[in-house]
């Protein structure tokens, strides 16, 4: 009989609880994501002037795919709260635009991992960054498992996207998808 009455309260305050945990995760997570875009743009340029190493969070450029009507930034580094505002450089990868070496950007789930998913071969990417706007071409993908995926080809002058495959998984996905791509002329 006290399991009747009890049951639905205390099961009001386990969403109560789970609400609060939710909350406060989403916000540690999404802190900065609704940061006024020009101080993003006031934040590129002075990198551009700096000419230094940047910094994780910091605004590196917006990549866009026409044909899918794909536009994200693109940040330094891969930390949770830097991927839930865009897309990351890995850090230790060339810089986009850097001539001598592979370049490699995390995508995150959600729109944005799903337009790279659905990139086909000489699809286009453009990347806006402080060296202006750079073409790539897709020259490949591949699926690979999660532990084997290797970051960096060395002496190869390539972009690659990287994002969890499947796209549409729950809970952390158990491969990679890579697409590479290769400067346009």
């Amino acid at each position: 009989m006290h399991s009747r009455r009890f049951g639905p309260a205390l099961a009001s305050l386990g969403l109560a609880g789970g609400l609060l945990f939710s909350a406060a995760f989403a916000r540690d997570v999404y802190t900065g994501i609704s940061r006024p875009a020009r101080r993003e743009v006031e934040s590129f340029a002075s990198a551009a002037r700096r000419g230094s190493a940047p910094t994780e969070g910091e605004l590196l450029g917006k990549m866009s795919v026409p044909r899918l009507s794909m536009d994200s930034l693109v940040f330094e580094g891969v930390a949770a709260a830097t991927l839930a505002r865009g897309a990351g450089h890995v850090p230790g990868t060339a810089l986009p635009g850097e001539e001598d070496g592979a370049s490699m950007i995390a995508v995150p789930r959600g729109r944005s991992g799903e337009a790279v998913s659905r990139l086909k071969l000489n699809d286009r990417v453009a990347l806006r960054t402080t060296r202006g706007l750079l073409g790539y071409r897709v020259v490949a993908r591949r699926i690979v498992e999660a532990t084997r995926f290797q970051a960096v080809s060395a002496g190869i002058t390539r972009l690659t996207l990287v994002t969890a495959y499947p796209a549409d998984a729950a809970g952390p996905a158990p491969m990679r998808l890579a697409v590479s791509l290769e400067p346009m002329d």
